[in-house]
């Protein structure tokens, strides 16, 4: 299933950029989100291109109702973002992937980061993907809009952030 969103932060690249590999930044989301952050670590330098990793705890009752009998007891998320380092028109490319802990669903996301005047353009293309025998599709459709809608909370989250953390 595929995911597509276009979101213009009001915050220069850098900015956008170095929270990808903050912390905080990942706890805030967290809380937007209403899962745990359960851990969070980066790679490399953020100047440059790094990893962050972030595991997070999805409550059983945040978990779609087609997908629960899978998970009744809530879900750990590991989220992988691959930050590049800056291409020759300044742009970054960040590698999303996240993985469902004891369940095979995944969804990987490639967001490109451009900076257009004093603000960032976030495009996001990815899928969600599922191999549970006979409903895979239907699980990957219904987690679908929820990853965009996740997707759209961590571009509004950024913002919010930036104006009282940068």
């Amino acid at each position: 299933m595929a995911i597509s969103e276009t979101v213009t932060v009001n915050a220069p690249l850098d900015q956008v950029v170095a929270a990808f590999g903050n912390e905080d930044f990942a706890r805030y989301v967290s809380q937007r989100l209403r899962v745990t952050l359960d851990s969070f670590s980066v790679a490399g330098d953020t100047a440059g291109s790094f990893t962050a990793t972030s595991v997070r705890g999805v409550p059983a009752e945040r978990v779609p109702d087609m997908a629960k009998k899978f998970v009744s007891k809530g879900l750990s998320l590991t989220q992988t973002d691959q930050v590049s380092d800056a291409n020759a028109d300044g742009s970054r490319v960040v590698t999303t992937e996240i993985k469902a802990g004891g369940v095979p669903i995944s969804a990987k996301a490639v967001q490109t980061l451009t900076a257009v005047g004093e603000a960032t353009k976030v495009d996001v293309n990815g899928e969600v993907n599922s191999s549970i025998p006979f409903v895979g599709k239907k699980i990957a459709a219904t987690a679908e809009p929820y990853a965009g809608k996740a997707l759209s909370l961590v571009a509004r989250s950024l913002e919010e952030w930036l104006k009282t953390n940068s």
